[in-house]
């Protein structure tokens, strides 16, 4: 584990000895004002209790929020690093001799999502178009509902060296700080994203 990551278990560890610590606190105080001193419990008994279980209420959400419920700024530098791989895809061909570089299996897939087959190096790969997106380059550049800044200039080289037939893998890893660390997601993987770029859509062979 990333040394980063210690500062959310001790966070909760923390959290932890509070919560025991205002359940002790809180049974004490009544005893002694119920045992102890013969008296009745007070507004100013049950608002302190109040007091003592919202901050460790307020405590846990936060921890909570942070680590699970918090969505990533793929522009924020400071929050991630974002990496760009470039892999060119080897064409096949359909029965009756129409090359392509993508298969859309319409078998698999369902009417949210698509399911996308390509080969790198004679291996098949296969993404969900949830993780994945198909790019027609005789169209604008564009990835819809990704905010990244693409580095337009090395996808123009690729563009002419792999001849419109690659893939781009983006990785975008949570950096080592203290607001990671908090949420215990310092030095792991935020996301993966894969544009399939293709000469034209008639290198797309859809699958029915």
């Amino acid at each position: 584990m990333n040394s980063w990551n210690f500062v959310g278990i001790i966070a909760w560890i923390i959290v932890i000895a509070l919560l025991i610590f205002v359940v002790f606190n809180i049974r004490n105080r009544h005893l002694k004002i119920l045992v102890g001193q013969k008296k009745k419990i007070t507004w100013t008994t049950i608002l302190t209790d109040l007091l003592e279980i919202v901050v460790i209420i307020l405590a846990v959400i936060g921890l909570l929020y942070n680590s699970l419920f918090t969505k990533v700024d793929l522009t924020d530098k400071s929050e991630v690093a974002v990496s760009y791989k470039y892999d060119p895809m080897i064409v096949q061909t359909t029965d009756d001799g129409q090359g392509y570089y993508v298969k859309i299996n319409k078998k698999e897939s369902s009417s949210a999502t698509d399911v996308y087959q390509y080969w790198l190096n004679n291996s098949t790969y296969t993404v969900s178009s949830k993780n994945a997106t198909v790019s027609d380059a005789t169209l604008p550049f564009t990835v819809s509902g990704l905010h990244l800044d693409w580095p337009m200039k090395k996808i123009k080289k690729m563009d002419s060296k792999y001849q419109f037939a690659y893939v781009i893998t983006v990785q975008a890893k949570y950096k080592n700080n203290f607001i990671n660390g908090l949420g215990l997601k310092a030095n792991r993987y935020a996301m993966e994203y894969r544009v399939l770029r293709v000469p034209a859509r008639s290198f797309i062979n859809v699958e029915r």
